[in-house]
């Protein structure tokens, strides 16, 4: 396999080639039009072989005075053929060597000896069957966007603002304070109508009594992690097993012991359980992971009475007008509408070019790219959507941020570090019998220009 130095020394070799062909190849084309187009050259020659053809025929007369004076008209001859000699001359220069670095070093001391960049495209020294190969397979060119991709993102990312604008909207309607007026989602409405059956209920309610049940008030379920249908199963389970309650209240942690405790799959099932008897009741489970703001005991908001309120009080508001598991739900339906829509025209395109169905989407940085700048516009648009409902958190689509930055932080990950890690690896993989033939085909093109295409200039 070539290092990437290698690479780069290949690179030079074949610029500092093309160096030459190039002067080569302008000297010849100077020196036939110096020839074809200076008439007072081209009528001294011809006066000069009339001269001699005269002398000739009149060999037996010559005095030395006319021998003296061909003499100097033959040197004018010469003095023409040695000038336009030399002009060609230093493009005739040879570089030899005998070792590979002796070539690599002589190659750089001529780059820097004519002011050429030693790294420049060396394009012009390869077939095109050789150049369309390089680029097709480089490593830029495979994650290249063409016009159906832009056109695809940005119908993704217009069809996941609209549903956020006009479906999601917010979680119910508002009656009071500064966002009185604003009409709450429909499918939110619909889910949270959704009850068990009185008798499932009951049961659930029942078999699956837990200890952080019994803190807080009518909104402990927002204070109790345990509740998280998340992190619920991490703080539920070990409240569980050791027979206390963990609430998060300010920002502070509180932690009670409230009864005994029961064994790790019983814990496990009871609070499977727990949650399901809690997710179709009035005011439901919260978004997932919303214990993490209760935590967060910081910042000063504005709420719709006019007083502030941090973010770990402005959760507890939110959780109180329906942002809750059902609403994150109907949230969701803006990041799948994104997913459904490309990840299908991804396939169908890789079915289509390749035709394979089985590839890794996660780990190719063109389609990572593409799934994160088309949530990039719904969450742009989601911005727009707070300010034109006068700022209102509830209009925040907090699946459709959750869905970001999951393709944000491996984006930022590949940008910074593994991009370069990656370029080289391809490098790496082209073997050296493909370079082989390249160069061969580069000597082959010089020869070509420098033999097949020069003609031969006669004085005379």
């Amino acid at each position: 396999m070539l290092t990437n130095e290698e690479l780069q020394d290949i690179s030079v070799i074949l610029n500092v080639q093309q160096h030459l062909v190039n002067r080569l190849k302008k000297s010849v084309e100077v020196l036939e039009q110096s020839f074809s187009t200076n008439e007072d050259t081209a009528l001294e020659i011809e006066s000069l072989q009339q001269l001699l053809d005269e002398v000739l025929a009149d060999v037996d007369l010559l005095s030395d005075e006319d021998i003296d004076f061909a003499q100097k008209e033959a040197k004018s001859i010469d003095f023409i053929y040695e000038a336009k000699r030399a002009e060609i001359k230093s493009s005739l220069e040879k570089i030899a060597y005998t070792t590979w670095n002796d070539y690599v070093a002589q190659c750089y001391q001529y780059s820097f000896k004519q002011d050429i960049d030693p790294f420049l495209p060396y394009e012009m020294l390869l077939s095109k069957k050789d150049l369309e190969t390089i680029k097709s397979e480089s490593y830029a060119n495979q994650y290249k966007w063409d016009k159906w991709d832009y056109l695809f993102v940005g119908l993704a990312g217009f069809i996941g603002a609209l549903i956020d604008f006009f479906i999601v909207a917010i979680p119910k309607d508002m009656n009071t304070g500064v966002y009185k007026g604003q009409k709450g989602s429909p499918l939110t409405k619909w889910l949270q109508e959704l009850k068990l059956p009185p008798a499932l209920q009951k049961w659930l309610e029942e078999a699956a009594k837990v200890p952080y049940d019994q803190t807080g008030g009518s909104l402990h379920r927002i204070d109790t992690p345990g509740h998280d249908p998340v992190l619920g199963f991490v703080f539920g389970v070990i409240d569980l097993i050791r027979g206390t309650s963990t609430s998060f209240k300010d920002g502070n942690i509180i932690i009670e012991k409230v009864g005994a405790g029961i064994n790790p799959l019983e814990a496990l099932i009871k609070q499977f359980l727990h949650l399901c008897s809690d997710a179709f009741t009035k005011t439901g489970l919260p978004v997932p992971f919303a214990s993490i703001f209760k935590l967060q005991d910081i910042g000063s908001f504005k709420r719709a009475n006019g007083k502030t309120a941090t973010v770990s009080q402005l959760t507890t508001w939110m959780y109180y007008h329906g942002y809750d598991l059902r609403h994150f739900v109907t949230m969701s339906a803006t990041p799948a509408s994104i997913e459904i829509i490309l990840r299908l025209y991804i396939m169908i395109r890789q079915f289509v070019e390749k035709d394979d169905w089985k590839f890794k989407l996660a780990n190719n940085p063109k389609y990572r790219l593409m799934l994160l700048s088309a949530h990039s516009i719904a969450c742009a648009t989601n911005v727009g959507k707070v300010y034109l409902r006068a700022g209102n958190p509830l209009a925040i689509n907090y699946a459709e941020w959750l869905m970001f930055i999951r393709y944000l932080v491996p984006s930022l990950k590949y940008w910074l570090f593994d991009r370069a890690e990656l370029e080289l690896n391809h490098l790496e993989k082209v073997n050296d019998q493909i370079w082989d033939e390249l160069v061969e085909n580069s000597d082959n093109l010089l020869k070509k220009c420098g033999l097949e295409q020069m003609e031969i200039v006669s004085l005379g």
